[in-house]
């Protein structure tokens, strides 16, 4: 038995956890027929979810049965009580309610009397309710035919009630995954239309902005508004498409991943920041010896540096900008890494936001320590290799004469 729970207790889709206790309850205790009802919140009604040894047919017709709260607790009366949770219920010949004809495989057997006690009858049936840690009922389980024809004696009971109550607990986990489960693809396909229709939006309002831009006369004072209301339209359009960057990697993770060498990428990255810049005095030091630096990963590892080197000169004040970048060796038993110290001289990230730094976009005052959804693509691409990154004051101490950003990623080899 131990064994079957440990199987259902895996927490994933309800419905197939349901399915999973049905038919491990069936193997245990050798039953023929049962139903799974399971609490509708939304109705605060009981929903059959999962039935064991009908038809096709019948199952439709059965899934479609509800219970009441009051229907439930006529079976939860004292008199049918047999242990804790669990109730024998014995209708006599000729009181099967109407409407429930479709739980019983053999409805003329239900006319029947009973000749021996602990003999199966038609009618009979043991529920056994579910229950969360709270003690509300979420559930129920119903044996309506037993494969020998028995009533189950009393430690066949004992053992069932021990089955059941953990089954409880693997369908109110399995209903609280589900519910981040279902919050979760609300909440992306919400995104998704969001960012869909806003740039549109902004597609027309750049547009606009640029036919204004090419009309002739125009003021210099008018001209700088439209160009910084151009720049800030340029500026949603790059948030969407971090937003959904974002949500792509939290959501698959890193794939196709590779040897990739990290001298190559920095370049490349140095190169792009370079670009971005032209208009500023920027000097990148960039350290990497003779050897090469083999790390698991993919396209998307410029992602990683081109926004640690964009931040590191886009919030240094200074007119000359320097920014530091070397590659040493870095171990957490057992395994190694090559790690990537970027330094810069800007203004600095409080020690009260190193440790958020990297998880949600900032704004307002705190928008100064470069913490936006570039920071949170760093970190999920970074987890997505298996790496770690972090911040720390490149003058021990004193946040205020810059950062040093490190990257550790696992080091692999090329065959």
């Amino acid at each position: 038995m131990l064994t079957v729970v440990n199987d259902i207790m895996k927490v994933g889709n309800v419905n197939k956890v349901l399915e999973e206790i049905a038919s491990s309850m069936a193997q245990l205790f050798a039953i023929k027929a049962m139903v799974i009802g399971v609490l509708d919140e939304s109705e605060n009604v009981f929903r059959v979810r999962a039935t064991y040894g009908y038809d096709s047919e019948r199952d439709k017709k059965i899934r479609k049965f509800v219970y009441t709260q009051e229907r439930l607790e006529l079976d939860m009366s004292e008199t049918y009580r047999i242990a804790g949770d669990v109730f024998l219920i014995r209708p006599e010949p000729g009181e099967m309610l109407k409407g429930e004809e479709i739980f019983y495989r053999n409805p003329e057997a239900a006319k029947l009397s009973r000749d021996d006690p602990m003999v199966w009858h038609e009618l009979d049936y043991i529920r056994f309710i579910f229950r969360n840690k709270e003690g509300r009922a979420i559930g129920f389980l119903e044996i309506n035919e037993a494969t020998d024809n028995r009533i189950p004696d009393g430690s066949t009971i004992e053992e069932m009630q021990i089955f059941s109550e953990l089954s409880a607990v693997a369908i109110e986990n399995a209903t609280l995954y589900q519910g981040q489960v279902d919050i979760a693809e609300r909440t992306r396909f919400l995104g998704s239309v969001i960012a869909h229709d806003i740039n549109n939006f902004n597609q027309a309002v750049t547009s606009y902005l640029q036919l204004a831009m090419d009309s002739k006369p125009i003021s210099e004072k008018t001209m700088k508004y439209l160009e910084r209301a151009s720049a800030s339209a340029w500026g949603i359009s790059e948030l969407i498409q971090r937003s959904n960057k974002l949500m792509k990697i939290e959501r698959e993770g890193a794939q196709n991943l590779g040897p990739v060498e990290l001298g190559e990428v920095l370049k490349e990255s140095v190169a792009e920041v370079s670009r971005t810049y032209a208009d500023r005095e920027v000097k990148f030091d960039l350290k990497l010896g003779n050897r090469r630096y083999f790390v698991n990963g993919n396209e998307l590892a410029d992602e990683v540096f081109a926004n640690l080197l964009d931040n590191a000169v886009k919030y240094d004040p200074h007119q000359k900008i320097v920014v530091e970048v070397s590659v040493g060796e870095f171990t957490i038993e057992p395994r190694k890494y090559w790690c990537v110290s970027i330094t810069d001289h800007g203004v600095g990230i409080p020690d009260s936001k190193k440790t958020i730094v990297f998880g949600k976009l900032i704004s307002g005052e705190d928008r100064q320590v470069g913490s936006g959804l570039g920071l949170s693509i760093v970190r999920a691409i970074v987890e997505a290799y298996r790496g770690l990154v972090w911040v720390e004051d490149r003058v021990p101490g004193d946040p205020s004469k810059g950062c040093v950003f490190r990257v550790a990623l696992p080091m692999t080899t090329v065959r």
